[in-house]
């Protein structure tokens, strides 16, 4: 076990002793107002004469109300690792557990184990921590992601990566004065996918500072208990960038450093010559003015990697007009430029005009960047990009998009989409068009989608698809046609099981294929018991094209996709607790379910298709204030969670490049009593 997991055992001795003091032979604590147990609990309200639905969790035992809210989940997880080529069966352990306490904030564990081998990770977490004075601290310990200031989430042309770490974090917010800091420091690494999920330290260490404040006045909702050291509490409802202050009008600035030590040696003039170094660092400069109809915000950046320094810098701006939203950006990022050592755009200077024009029927947006290279090494270019959707009835909706690159090789691509409902159910229609000097996919294909109309409780949709793939200059790859097809399915058997699966064939005349098969199967047991388990098995490759956004991250330009893995997983989970504060809501209020699937929309269509994956292992937030990561086939869930609008949001952050979220990565969903409401979150790769 590392000197970190050894260094939790202390948080998690006081989540023990915490979760103790709440038994019955325990005396409790005097509670707040907000959440003592002497509020009387909640009750559905039955409207005389009508018979009230049966709930979701119906033939679950008596919900257990005593003492503060908790979670505990235990999982055993039996498997072979994607993408092993030896096939080693591994038996792996996991643990997640959740308290929520009226004066220590809300504590978590998650952590996981493989016996025999070197993939475990434990993350023991302290959110929402009220302190004396005002304050409301977050702390983490174990694996968690880098933290970062809240202005550095918000969307920009320009993107700042993150990592994971091994270590600690701290994040201090105090509502009154508008200011907050942060601070971590640990080994970067990666994490292991299912069964043996684990970290895989990869050397060295980072370390981050930073802090944010507001200037101007601030809102919140902290309040004191009576009592010479009265305990604080946070209203449950304001969501943490409201305390964080970078949607406040007004003023923002913030100040973020990080760096990084024991670096592995890089090539840095392009000669094939690994330079070595020790150390990398940055440091970010944002300034943000909010006001009701525009915002702006200016980023400078310093970096030091190889003995090389570089300077960034970039400004957003963007504001309303009616239902027209318009933005500029300009930016200068020199060559070199880096996030202590993690790659980012360089070389390149440009701006970029962006507006679009949303309305109830139709909505349209559009960018137009022009680029020029610092250094030379490419001539003067730019980059569109422009879509437009149209419903033309209740049914009926049409989509056209298109992008074109002349800078550093020129390339484009469009599509046109149509979908439309009848008797068979859904039905949609896709044209896309690529070309260009060094275009790497299909540069023609038309495909047919179909959901098909099915009982409740099941989904079926199919794909088919032909095309042509331009030769690849590249790879060597040569010219060819190829047809493709898929058909996913999920299903119920019984009350208690359910089966879905994915299947899906692309085959060319040039000799490339690729086929894939998934299957998954759930099985609740009882109240608390449950099976999982998934199947997969693909063979072949195929070619993915180039981002067209210059200032896009780039990924791997060949997806090689061999691979055949299974998966078993017996779950047990149990909550109990006063419920006063579940999951954003209030004292003894009911409350649903919310599950969903983050999935990698090729096509860009907004809906998930028979030949669309899941994204495994992607953070997923609840109000910005509880976290879930996705499973193996991109699904989550939150349990229980309080009646209301609640906005559910992907972490850009934790995406595999070049993928990035769609419309902020959020949306906004209203969550009924005692319903299961579902998500689909596409995310798309940066074009």
């Amino acid at each position: 076990m590392t000197p970190v997991v050894r260094r939790g055992c202390g948080l998690l001795a006081l989540m023990g002793a915490l979760a103790h003091a709440q038994s019955p032979a325990t005396p409790q604590p005097a509670l707040p107002a907000a959440a003592t147990s002497d509020a009387p609990p909640y009750e559905d309200r039955v409207i005389e004469g009508l018979a009230p639905l049966a709930p979701d969790d119906a033939g679950s035992p008596p919900y257990d109300r005593s003492g503060w809210p908790r979670v505990l989940r235990l999982e055993t997880r039996l498997g072979t690792q994607p993408f092993d080529a030896q096939r080693d069966t591994r038996l792996g352990y996991a643990l997640y557990g959740l308290l929520e306490t009226p004066n220590h904030g809300v504590l978590s564990i998650e952590g996981s184990v493989t016996p025999g081998e070197d993939a475990h990770s434990l993350t023991l977490r302290q959110r929402e921590l009220p302190l004396v004075g005002g304050w409301v601290a977050h702390h983490g310990l174990g694996v968690l992601a880098a933290p970062a200031n809240p202005l550095m989430r918000l969307p920009s042309r320009v993107l700042v990566p993150t990592t994971n770490l091994l270590g600690l974090s701290g994040e201090w917010a105090h509502t009154a004065s508008g200011l907050s800091l942060l601070a971590a420091s640990g080994e970067p690494g990666q994490l292991s996918s299912l069964p043996a999920s684990g970290f895989r330290g990869l050397g060295g260490r980072r370390s981050v500072i930073g802090g944010q404040w507001h200037i101007g006045p601030s809102t919140g909702a902290v309040s004191e208990a009576p009592g010479a050291q009265p305990p604080i509490t946070v209203d449950p409802t304001a969501p943490l960038p409201a305390l964080a202050g970078e949607r406040l009008p007004g003023w923002t600035v913030a100040l973020q450093h990080e760096r990084a030590s024991d670096l592995a040696a890089v090539d840095t003039d392009g000669t094939g010559t690994a330079a070595p170094t020790d150390t990398a660092q940055a440091t970010l400069v944002n300034l943000r003015h909010h006001s009701a109809e525009w915002r702006s915000q200016a980023q400078l950046l310093r970096s030091r990697h190889a003995g090389l320094d570089a300077n960034g810098f970039w400004v957003d701006v963007d504001g309303d007009e009616g239902p027209r939203r318009h933005g500029l950006s300009a930016y200068r990022l020199e060559p070199g430029l880096s996030w202590a050592g993690l790659a980012m755009p360089g070389d390149l200077q440009g701006a970029t005009l962006r507006s679009e024009w949303r309305t109830r029927q139709w909505s349209a947006e559009g960018s137009y960047d022009w680029l020029r290279s610092i250094s030379g090494r490419a001539a003067d270019g730019s980059y569109a990009s422009a879509s437009a959707r149209w419903r033309l009835s209740r049914s009926t909706r049409v989509s056209a998009g298109a992008s074109v690159r002349r800078f550093d090789g020129n390339a484009w691509s469009s599509y046109l989409d149509g979908r439309w409902q009848n008797g068979w159910g859904t039905s949609g229609l896709r044209l896309q068009l690529a070309g260009g000097s060094n275009a790497q996919g299909a540069t023609h294909e038309l495909s047919y989608d179909q959901e098909w109309a099915v009982p409740l409780g099941w989904s079926v949709s199919s794909s088919l698809g032909i095309g042509r793939y331009a030769a690849s200059r590249s790879s060597g790859d040569p010219a060819g046609r190829f047809w493709s097809g898929a058909l996913a399915l999920s299903a119920p058997v019984g009350p208690y099981a359910s089966l879905r699966g994915q299947l899906g064939s692309e085959r060319a005349d040039n000799g490339q294929s690729r086929h894939n098969l998934n299957l998954g199967g759930q099985w609740r047991l009882s109240a608390r018991w449950s099976v999982e388990s998934s199947y997969t098995r693909a063979l072949g490759s195929r070619r993915l094209t180039r981002p067209l956004d210059p200032l896009a991250p780039l990924g791997d330009e060949t997806e090689t996709t061999s691979d055949r893995s299974f998966q078993a997983v017996l779950r047990y989970e149990h909550a109990a607790g006063s419920r006063s504060v579940p999951l954003g809501g209030r004292a003894n209020a009911g409350g649903g379910r919310i599950e969903g699937t983050v999935f990698f929309d090729t096509n860009r269509s907004g809906v998930q298709d028979a030949s669309e994956s899941g994204v495994p292992g992607v953070t997923v937030t609840l109000d910005n204030r509880y976290a879930v990561r996705t499973d193996a086939q991109g699904r989550f869930r939150f349990p229980f969670v309080a009646s209301g609008t609640r906005t559910v949001a992907v972490r850009n952050e934790t995406l595999p490049l070049p993928w990035t979220v769609v419309d902020e990565g959020q949306a906004r969903v209203d969550v009924r009593l005692r319903e299961t409401t579902d998500l689909v979150l596409p995310v798309q790769r940066a074009d």
